[in-house]
């Protein structure tokens, strides 16, 4: 109850700060998702429950920007994120999903300080599949690495500085440095994960690309064998009747087992993995069909997801869907220790605000 109210506190408190800003502007957003999901994985029972998030992470945020002058504004983001299920949040962490502030300027691009998401999220997952980083397992983070540790936990980078170019013809650059994804930077920078990030993406219309890569130095107690690095790249095209999606992932020096591979012992005794993606996204009366593969060569994993969501307004929609994902199983040694499956079976609504 304590931090509802503190929660509803922030809420009521934006409603004087917009009205004293004057030339700025503060706004509360978000999405809240909840669900039926049956989810079952070899050799163990079936989980039936009521579950957040299956379609879309739910959240609510602060957005706020004041106009400085000449071109320039201040502004920032807080972003928390939260399970529908039972009222906790996630991440474990008030604003675990952004808190950042930063200055923008409309022909010079912006700069952003704090906790970002990283551009393979930002840029590159969305343009992947039709199901992007949502619906659980038929996620294109069943596969590609950007969500891993390595490249900052559930795809965020702590004490991070980003840097977004103005929009050129449908082009957009991005470039990122963390001294620490992890919480707090510790004396010494070798000492640090640290992580480089760049990304670049087009939106000619119909037609979208983007392409993303996250370099890791890591600390240098880690005990790591290499420098982790993942390239993404997505590209997808709308021809009416459906929007065709294909993605790409190259994964190196991985420290973190990637996507459905859990604590299998890949990343310990393997150095590379390749993941790819295709789908489509076809409308369907007041909805749309998602249909999706994925799958590694390395890590050996394979999903194929199917979905409908249904609009019941610009806000608010239903959704079913179901998906199967075969992984392999790696011992300490490298050895393939056996297969297994997991397979999921969701419905639920999703309201924006």
């Amino acid at each position: 109850m304590t931090t509802m109210r503190s929660l509803a506190g922030v809420a009521l408190a934006v409603v004087p700060c917009a009205a004293a800003l004057g030339q700025g502007s503060v706004t509360m957003y978000g999405i809240f998702d909840n669900g039926y999901l049956s989810d079952k994985t070899q050799g163990k029972g079936t989980i039936n429950a009521i579950n957040p998030s299956l379609s879309v992470a739910s959240r609510w945020g602060l957005r706020g920007t004041e106009d400085l002058g000449n071109g320039w504004k201040a502004n920032f983001v807080l972003e928390n994120g939260f399970t529908g299920d039972n009222g906790q949040q996630a991440f474990g962490r008030l604003f675990g999903r952004a808190s950042h502030v930063g200055l923008s300027n409309r022909q010079l691009g912006e700069i952003q300080l704090g906790r970002m998401a990283n551009l393979g999220l930002l840029f590159t997952a969305g343009m992947m599949s039709p199901f992007g980083p949502s619906f659980q397992q038929a996620a294109v983070t069943t596969t590609a690495a950007y969500n891993t540790g390595d490249f900052g936990t559930t795809a965020r980078a702590n004490n991070a500085v980003y840097y977004f170019s103005p929009r050129w013809a449908g082009m957009q650059a991005g470039l990122g440095y963390s001294v620490q994804t992890a919480d707090a930077e510790i004396a010494g920078g070798s000492r640090n994960n640290r992580m480089a990030d760049l990304g670049l993406r087009y939106d000619g219309g119909r037609f979208k690309a983007a392409v993303s890569y996250q370099y890791v130095m890591p600390a240098s107690t880690a005990g790591a064998r290499g420098k982790p690095s993942n390239l993404q790249v997505g590209v997808n095209h709308d021809f009416g009747a459906f929007t065709l999606y294909g993605g790409y992932g190259r994964l190196n020096d991985p420290t973190v087992d990637p996507g459905a591979n859990g604590a299998t012992h890949f990343a310990a005794t393997h150095d590379r993995d390749h993941a790819y993606q295709v789908g489509v996204k076809v409308p369907v009366g007041a909805g749309r069909v998602l249909l999706g593969y994925q799958r590694t060569t390395g890590s050996k994993i394979e999903n194929y997801g199917l979905a409908y969501v249904y609009d019941l307004s610009k806000r608010t929609w239903l959704y079913v869907y179901a998906n199967r994902t075969e992984f392999r199983l790696f011992s300490a040694a490298g050895a393939t220790a056996g297969d297994a499956w997991r397979r999921q079976i969701a419905m639920g609504i999703a309201h924006r605000f």
